[in-house]
């Protein structure tokens, strides 16, 4: 087969299941992970005729698309920060929307020596990121998943950085030091809007680490004030990502645990994501 008609072929076969912008993106990972050839290339190279190997694997890789499996978990990576992050099922996949969160971090603070955690690490990205940026900051990262603490590793060694990873329960966990600054990327989606979301999510995501209950959407922020409390330094901060609709709830909870200074910033979608609040 050519590869032309296998183009016809791969777009004709995700119709329905992929918008065409989506289908184009995932024809170029085609091109990128199995054939090494970039766009240009292939509209130059339209009767290049693909070997039996080739085939396999990009028939291998069309038919987990149509079962709807997210191609990061099929080709076992993705991109984070422009920086490339191993990914499976037992973590999430890193969203755009969470470099902003990164962003943010890194552009306020160039302390040369501070202690930073990252609360429910999943994959580990946040945290070793920020390392990458900031080599003498004391990172470390808490993620009760043991298989993602497992990943997070193998990330931190394929990125060259090391990070104290803490597998801990957060609801129970205790055992910590002063700290700086507080980053988390906590679960925040409530149960209630799993009927809004798309099916390759639902059917291959952790539900673990997306979803909280409705009737207590905040609870691991909530906690996360309670660590504040005891431990985050006078003047130290929280920077966290957060679902929109809890924005003006979460600012409530913070003034129980007399959290005044807050600021709100927005993703690259213009949707209220991501709060810092300074004790």
């Amino acid at each position: 087969m050519k590869i032309g008609e296998f183009n016809s072929k791969f777009r004709s076969d995700l119709t329905g299941l992929y918008t065409v912008e989506e289908i184009s993106s995932l024809f170029k990972v085609v091109l990128e992970e199995f054939l090494s050839f970039d766009i240009t290339k292939f509209y130059l190279n339209r009767d290049y005729t693909l070997s039996k190997i080739e085939l396999d694997k990009i028939n291998k890789f069309a038919n987990e698309l149509k079962k709807g499996k997210p191609y990061q978990y099929i080709i076992g990576e993705t991109r984070f920060y422009n920086y490339k992050f191993y990914v499976n099922e037992s973590v999430l996949i890193p969203r755009i929307e969470t470099e902003g969160l990164v962003d943010w971090v890194l552009n306020e603070n160039k302390n040369s020596k501070i202690n930073v955690i990252d609360i429910c690490s999943g994959s580990g990205c946040i945290a070793i990121v920020m390392k990458m940026k900031r080599n003498k900051w004391d990172i470390s990262a808490l993620e009760i998943n043991k298989k993602a603490i497992d990943l997070a590793k193998h990330n931190s060694s394929r990125n060259s950085v090391n990070i104290n990873y803490i597998h801990a329960d957060i609801f129970t966990w205790n055992n910590f030091n002063e700290i700086d600054i507080i980053v988390s990327n906590p679960p925040y989606v409530a149960e209630s809007e799993k009927k809004a979301m798309k099916s390759n999510v639902l059917n291959f995501e952790p539900e673990k680490s997306i979803f909280v209950k409705d009737e207590e959407p905040l609870t691991f922020y909530k906690r996360i004030f309670d660590i504040s409390k005891l431990k985050l330094k006078s003047g130290g901060l929280l920077y966290f990502e957060i679902n929109p609709q809890f924005k003006s709830d979460l600012i409530s909870l913070s003034r129980k645990y007399s959290f005044s200074n807050y600021e709100l910033k927005k993703d690259i979608f213009k949707r209220n994501r991501y709060i810092k609040f300074q004790k």
